[in-house]
Formats: structure tokens, C-alpha cells, sequence
């Protein structure tokens, strides 16, 4: 029988068991957890679970900061059989309401600062509020409960975790993942090589353990620490903790409420990190900025053999700026989803960038094209159509049948996952990415990317971030307006932008409005604020 993978509860506990006894699992500020305790804590909230009543397939919300905690909680949910999922901390009491209600919560672990708010939530059948306070003596019991008689992880692979998403559109929805599914889908049992050479595979538990125990973090080939910098409630840091964690890794979070990127580089220092996980521009360009402005810089970040970003744009001039300070380092951009994981790829060295700088499908990922009317689209036609791939995938969204049916169609008896790009196929038979299709503009009659045309102001030196949006237009239906924030100091005006676009883009594609702001274009996530962009727009075009 070929090995699918395993419950994520499970695998820890191997791991730990395989594990030199020592190498430590999390890093936060001074606070070292090492694999050792890691299983026997999360074996303790497993059981603090059970003895709340909670049963496998229930589900328990994660309304918490990047922390050890966040990561303990996790997998305790994953041992007890219960379904983790994240829950956004920045909601008020009525989107927490609605939340706890679709998602059936049974239980909810909460950040000390969260608890007031999480509380006055309006949610039948959230029966438990468990407050994640390292310094609590309701926490340090809950993690040290005596284990039931006959305690053991809880077996199902295909037990689940939610990944909760928002999208661009409607309400937050619950991507129901099988762990392995996810486990295939993540490629975990895929052991990175050199840059540029396959993975080795392993197939089964023991020879996966056995890799990990073999790899400890001052090992050469050791992608460990990594330092995540972006937050565990979102897919971006979610997916790349539970990869490395479950290879044996050692990851490291920053404490504080807000990202800071001299902070930062210091963990870099103080952990002698080996990987860096972001956001694209949101992080990268202020971490650009900061060590373009520190003496140590190069010292600093000499540990870096990777910087991997997903989730968001990461301009191509932005990456040349970090490459340029480690020439030995790799920055692997990755396109994906909360629903696909990684789809598609480029990595950028001191020698260049893969692709040209543009996508190429993930290795080992099944890709095809699709028109509107869900027919396969042949390499060597040149028509852009909706990018979507096969399994290994999620379930679907909870209690989303319509939805379900849309991203989630069966082609020719083939279940697919629509996973919201667009793209037309290359000469070379590579997929040219060209952007989300829930954030296509039309104007008259002509599809408009916008991460197209951010890209390409993007490369404007003076350029800081910038949003395109879609304006009403009596000619065209819709117009494009770009919305900059310009570097400190530049005085950059329409014209000089509107040059420098022409030179890299059809006119159809260029903007018909520039609006200079000094607000800040992003959420407090790191991922681009449209909404801000567009009421900007708006204002500035009536």
C-alpha cells in the first residue's frame, strides 16, 4: 500500500522520538522549546482537550500573534483529533460571531489581548475559551494534563485542518484539508538537494524520520532555523512552518505586535537563521531598505541560504536588492493558495532569475489550462484561460456547495482545482502567469492585470508601493488608475510614470490616473489594500 502521509499529530510524535534529544523545535525571543518537550506538551493539550469533551472532528479556533504557543496549540488540536483553524485577530465581536458559528467552534485558543473581544462574540456552541498566556497557571496546567489510559495521537490521516480565507471575496471560508492530502500536496516527504537538482522522496514514516534526525540544524544541508516573519494565521506562514516543522526543522518567531526589520535581521544574528519565510514587497522592501542602511549588512544576513515568499507581489528589483547584500543566497517566490499550496514558481540568484522572471509551474504539479466553458486549452494556442491542477487537493470549503462547485469542477471525470490565475501557455510549453482573475479589470473590452501593471511601476526606482485598481469610465466601462506611494524624499510625477510604463506595457494597460498618496497601501497582514486603493481612486477621479 503506498504511503500517503501521515496525521500531523502522529508525525510529531515520531519525529520527537527520532530526534538527538536537545535540537530545539521553537525559538521566540529567548524562550528555546526543544523537540522533547514539544511532544510532551502537545500531548498535554491533547489530553486537556479530550478532557473538555472535545471529539475528533470537532473544531478549535487559533485567534493568536506568531508565537510558540500558536504552534503548540496546533498540533495539541492535531493529537486530540480536533480540526485547528486559524482565526484573524484583527475581527470585531460580529465578524468573530459569524465566524465561530459557521465554523461549529468548540473551542478557541486566544491571546491574552484577544480574550475581551473573543468573549463578547455573539457563538452558540463555543463552550471553551482557552487563553494562550505562557506565564498563566490555567495554561501551564492544561499543557502538563495527565494523559487518558491507552492515550495515543489520533491515528486518521485523513482527519483535517481548516485554513481559513478571505479572499477578495464574500465571507471568510474554511478550506477543509485532509492531512494527507495536504502532506502530498505540500511535498513534505519531498527532501530538498542542491538548487537546481530533484528532491530526494521518501515512502514511509521511518525513512521520513530518518532523514530528519540526520539533518540537525548546524548540518550543512540544514534548511534550519527558519525564521518566519509573516503570521501563522495565514497560509503563506502556516504552510511553511508545518513543512519545516514536520522535516525535523527548528523555527523561530519574532515577538512584538508589528513587524519590525531591524528586529528582524537581528533574529537573523541572534539564531543564525538559514531561511527567511515572507510576504513579498510588504516585508522584502523594508528589509531591503533597512540593510542598505546597516554597516553589518552583509554579516549580518551571511547565515540566509533562502528567502521564500508567497501570498503577494515580490518585484524583481526588490529581490536584486537582498541578493545583492548575500550573493550566496537563494529567493524562492512561490504563486499559490490557502486552497492550492504551491502552484507555480521563480527563483532569483546573484546570476539571475529562472523563467526570465516569470512563473513556471511547481515541480511534480499536474497543470493544464481551462476555458470559461471548462474546456482544455492545448499548449501552442495562445489563449489565456483559467489555471487549474489536480490533486492531491482539499475537500473543499465548509458548508460551501455553490462555491464548491465553481472552484472544484469535474472535467472529463477529473476533479480539478480552479486556482484563481490566469495564463496562456509559452512556446517552451512553461505557463506564463498573468494574474488573479477575480482581480481582472475590463476596460473596453481589453483584460487588465493589475499585478501586471504594479509590477511594472514596480520597477520605478522611485516607486515605494503602489495599488491599480479599476475606475468607472463613460467610454470604456472601467479605466485603470494607479495609486503610488513614493519613496521618501522623490518628487516623481504622472508623466515620468506614465513613460516609464509605456516603455514596458501595451497602451491598453497603462493608466489614465495616477494618485499620489502617503497612506499606506497594505493591511496589517502585509497584503495589498485595494479597498484603501480604490476609495483613494475614486475620490480623486470625481
Amino acid at each position: 500500500m503506498t504511503w500517503r502521509g501521515e496525521n500531523f499529530g502522529v508525525a510529531l510524535k515520531a519525529l520527537a522520538s527520532g530526534i538527538e534529544p536537545g535540537r530545539p523545535a521553537l525559538l521566540h525571543g529567548d524562550r528555546v522549546i526543544d523537540w522533547q518537550a514539544f511532544d510532551r506538551i502537545t500531548d498535554g493539550i491533547a489530553a486537556g482537550l479530550i478532557a473538555r469533551g472535545l471529539k475528533p472532528g470537532d473544531a478549535a479556533g487559533q485567534m493568536q500573534r506568531n508565537s510558540p504557543e500558536y504552534v503548540l496549540a496546533y498540533f495539541g488540536c492535531a493529537k486530540a483529533g480536533v480540526r485547528p483553524v486559524n482565526v484573524n485577530y484583527h475581527y470585531l465581536a460580529n465578524e468573530l460571531g459569524d465566524i465561530f458559528t459557521r465554523f461549529d467552534l468548540k473551542a478557541l485558543f486566544v491571546d491574552p489581548e484577544f480574550a475581551e473581544r473573543a468573549q463578547a462574540a455573539d457563538a452558540q456552541g463555543l463552550a471553551h475559551v482557552l487563553v494562550a498566556d505562557p506565564d498563566a497557571a490555567a495554561w501551564q496546567e492544561l499543557c502538563r494534563t495527565p494523559l487518558p489510559e491507552g492515550y495515543a495521537p489520533h491515528p486518521d490521516p485523513d482527519e483535517m485542518f481548516y485554513m481559513a480565507t478571505g479572499g477578495t471575496t464574500g465571507m471568510p471560508k474554511a478550506v477543509m484539508w485532509p492531512f494527507a492530502e495536504a502532506w502530498q500536496a505540500f511535498q513534505i516527504a519531498h527532501w530538498p538537494t542542491q538548487l537546481g537538482q530533484p528532491p530526494e522522496i521518501v515512502y514511509t514514516l521511518e525513512d521520513h524520520v530518518e532523514r530528519a534526525a540526520a539533518l540537525p540544524p548546524d548540518h550543512a544541508e540544514s534548511s534550519a532555523p527558519m525564521l518566519l516573519l509573516c503570521p501563522l494565521m495565514h497560509g503563506t506562514g502556516q504552510f511553511g512552518a508545518m513543512i519545516h516543522l514536520l522535516r525535523g526543522g527548528t523555527l523561530a518567531t519574532l515577538p512584538g505586535t508589528k513587524f519590525d526589520p531591524d528586529a528582524a535581521i537581528d533574529a537573523v544574528v541572534k539564531h543564525r537563521a538559514r531561511t527567511l519565510v515572507m510576504v513579498g514587497d510588504a516585508f522584502s522592501m523594508p528589509l531591503a531598505d533597512c540593510l542598505e542602511a546597516r554597516a553589518d549588512a552583509a554579516e549580518a544576513i551571511a547565515s540566509l541560504k533562502a528567502m521564500t515568499s508567497s501570498g503577494a507581489v515580490f518585484s524583481l528589483s526588490v529581490k536584486e536588492r537582498l541578493v545583492a547584500v548575500n550573493p550566496m543566497m537563494a529567493i524562492v517566490d512561490t504563486l499559490g493558495s490557502s486552497e492550492s499550496g504551491g502552484t507555480a514558481v521563480t527563483i532569483t540568484t546573484i546570476a539571475g532569475t529562472t523563467g526570465g522572471g516569470h512563473f513556471s509551474q511547481f515541480p511534480g504539479r499536474d497543470i493544464v489550462l481551462l476555458s470559461d466553458d471548462l474546456e482544455l486549452i492545448p499548449p501552442g494556442s495562445g489563449a489565456v484561460g483559467m489555471v487549474a491542477r489536480t490533486g492531491p487537493l482539499p475537500l473543499g470549503y465548509l458548508g460551501e456547495d455553490r462555491k464548491n462547485a465553481e472552484t472544484f469542477p469535474v472535467v472529463g471525470g477529473q476533479r480539478y482545482l480552479i486556482t484563481g490565475d490566469r495564463a496562456h501557455w509559452r512556446e517552451d510549453g512553461s505557463l506564463a502567469f498573468i494574474g488573479r482573475d477575480n482581480m481582472c479589470i475590463n476596460t473596453g473590452g481589453e483584460k487588465v492585470f493589475p499585478e501586471e501593471v504594479e509590477a511594472a511601476l514596480q520597477a520605478h526606482g522611485d516607486v515605494a508601493d503602489v495599488r491599480v485598481v479599476g475606475i468607472p469610465d463613460p467610454r470604456f466601462g472601467r479605466k485603470i488608475a494607479a495609486v503610488v506611494l513614493l519613496r521618501e524624499g522623490c518628487e516623481t510625477g504622472d508623466a515620468a510614470l506614465d513613460a516609464h510604463v509605456r516603455a514596458a506595457l501595451a497602451s491598453y494597460k497603462v493608466p489614465r490616473l495616477y494618485v499620489f498618496t502617503q497612506e499606506s497601501l497594505r493591511l496589517n497582514n502585509g497584503k495589498p489594500d485595494y479597498r484603501t486603493a480604490q476609495r483613494l481612486a475614486e475620490e480623486a477621479a470625481a
